[in-house]
C-alpha cells in the first residue's frame, strides 16, 4: 500500500518528461526527425501533453509546419540561385571574349562559308554573303588552276577561269543542301522523285557527253573535220568535273529517297518510267548502229552519238523540274525543297552562258555555241525553271520559307499522289 504513491509519482514524472520532450521537438524540428524508431502518435494521445503547454498546438498543424520546412529545405538544395546561374552565364561571356581575335574572326568566317549548306531561309543578306565567299572561292581556284590555252587574250583567259570554277562550285555545291536537309529530317517528303530519277538519267548522259569532248582524241578530229580545222572544243576540264561530281550526288539522292521509303509513298509517274524506256532505246540503237558501220543513208559518226546525249540531257532538263513545281503547288508549300539548290544553280546557270558567249567572242569563233548546244541550253532552261521556283518560295508560299516543326508533320504525313 505504501508503494502506490510512489508508482503514480512515477507515471506523474512520466509524463511530464514527455511533455518536456516533446516542447523540446518542438522547437528543435530536427531531433524529431532523426528519431525514425519512435512511433507516430496520435493526436488524441498526445492532447493532454499540449494542454500543459504555454502553447496548445494541434499535431496536424504541427506535421504542416514541419512537412513544410523540410520541403522549402529540400527546394533550397536543389533549386540553383539566380546568382548562381547569372555567373555562369557571366563566365560564359567573359571565356567568349577572352578567345582572341584570330580565332573570333575564323570562326566567323568559316561559318560565312558554310551558309549555303546551314542556311534554310535564304533571306537577302545570307544570300549575299553566301555567293560573295563562294566568289572568293572561285577567284582563288581560277588563278591558281592551268588555264585555257586556246584562249588568245590573257585578261580574259584569266577571267574565264574564274567565272569557270566559281559556276563550277556553285552548280557542284547546289547538290549539298538537299542531301543534307533529307539526312536531318530522315525524309525525302517535299522532294520530287520524278526529278531525281531524272536527274540521273539527265547527268549520266552530260558526263558522256563532256568526258567524251575532253579527252577523246576521236571526237576532236571528227569535229574539227565538220567545222573547221580552226574550231576548238570549248569543254573545259571543270565542266568535265561538275558532270561526273553531279552524276555521283544525284545518285546519293535517290539512294536516300530508297533508303527513308520516298518510293513507296511516292512511286515513279507512268510518263516519267516511258520517258526513260524510249531514251534507253533510242540511245542503245544509235550506238548499234556506229558500232556495226549500219549508214542508214549517211555516215554516223560518234560526234553524233555524243549530240544526240547533249539533246537527252536537254530534253531531261526540260522535264524535269515540271514534277518539282506541280508538287510544289499541290501541297502549296516548298518545305523539303531546299531553296539554295535553287540559288546556287540559278547562279551557275547565268556564269555559264556567260563563260561560253565570253570565249566564243575571245577566240572569235561562235561554233563555240553552235558546236556545243547541251551547255548553252542547259543554262537557259535551268535559269527559267529557277525563276519560277523563287517565286513559289518568296511570293507564294513565304510562310513557308522556314521551316517549322507543324509544317514538318505535314510533309511527313503527305502521301503524294501520281504528278503526271
Amino acid at each position: 500500500m505504501a508503494r502506490r504513491p510512489t508508482q503514480r509519482k512515477k507515471k506523474a514524472g512520466m509524463s511530464d518528461d514527455s511533455d518536456l520532450s516533446f516542447h523540446s521537438a518542438e522547437q528543435n524540428t530536427p531531433l524529431l526527425q532523426a528519431d525514425h524508431s519512435a512511433s507516430i502518435a496520435t493526436e488524441e494521445d498526445v492532447a493532454p501533453c499540449l494542454d500543459d503547454g504555454p502553447e496548445k498546438l494541434s499535431l496536424s498543424a504541427y506535421q504542416e509546419e514541419t512537412s513544410g520546412d523540410g520541403a522549402s529545405s529540400t527546394v533550397d538544395k536543389e533549386a540553383p540561385s539566380n546568382d548562381d546561374e547569372d555567373g555562369s552565364a557571366n563566365a560564359d561571356a567573359d571565356g567568349e571574349q577572352r578567345q582572341p581575335k584570330s580565332y573570333r574572326l575564323f570562326h566567323r568566317v568559316g561559318s560565312s562559308f558554310l551558309i549555303p549548306l546551314t542556311d534554310q531561309r535564304g533571306s537577302l543578306s545570307s544570300i549575299a554573303l553566301g555567293l560573295f565567299c563562294l566568289a572568293l572561292v572561285g577567284t582563288v581556284l581560277g588563278l591558281v588552276m592551268p588555264k585555257e590555252s586556246s584562249l588568245p587574250t590573257p585578261v580574259w583567259r584569266t577571267i574565264s577561269s574564274i567565272v569557270g570554277y566559281t559556276y563550277f562550285i556553285c552548280w557542284s555545291i547546289s547538290f549539298y543542301p538537299q542531301v543534307i536537309l533529307n539526312y536531318k529530317r530522315k525524309s525525302t517528303a517535299g522532294l520530287s522523285n520524278d526529278f531525281s530519277v531524272l536527274n540521273v538519267a539527265g547527268f549520266a548522259c552530260y558526263a558522256t557527253y563532256t568526258c567524251c569532248f575532253y579527252w577523246s582524241k576521236e571526237i576532236k578530229e571528227e569535229y574539227q573535220q565538220r567545222n573547221g580545222d580552226d574550231s576548238e572544243i570549248t569543254v573545259q576540264s571543270n565542266d568535265v568535273a561538275f558532270a561526273v561530281h553531279a552524276l555521283m550526288l544525284c545518285a546519293v539522292q535517290v539512294g536516300q529517297i530508297v533508303f527513308y521509303g520516298g518510293l513507296r509513298a511516292q512511286p515513279l509517274s507512268k510518263v516519267v518510267k516511258l520517258g526513260l524506256i524510249l531514251s534507253a532505246v533510242l540511245i542503245a540503237t544509235y550506238a548499234a548502229l556506229i558500232i556495226f558501220k549500219i549508214e542508214p543513208g549517211h555516215r554516223l559518226l560518234w560526234l553524233d552519238f555524243l549530240y544526240l546525249l547533249s539533246f537527252v540531257k536537254v530534253a531531261i532538263s526540260v522535264t524535269k523540274y515540271i514534277p518539282q513545281v506541280i508538287l510544289n503547288v499541290r501541297r502549296k508549300s516548298t518545305v523539303g525543297w531546299n531553296i539554295w539548290n535553287i540559288i546556287l544553280d540559278f547562279t551557275g546557270g547565268v556564269l555559264s552562258i556567260l563563260q561560253l558567249i565570253g570565249d566564243s567572242a575571245d577566240i572569235s569563233d561562235w561554233s563555240g555555241i553552235t558546236g556545243n548546244p547541251a551547255k548553252f541550253a542547259l543554262g537557259f532552261v535551268s535559269i527559267i525553271f529557277d525563276i519560277i521556283f523563287f517565286f513559289q518560295h518568296y511570293v507564294l508560299y513565304p510562310e513557308d520559307a522556314h521551316e517549322s516543326s507543324h509544317s514538318e508533320a505535314l510533309i511527313d504525313n503527305y502521301d503524294t499522289e501520281s504528278l503526271i
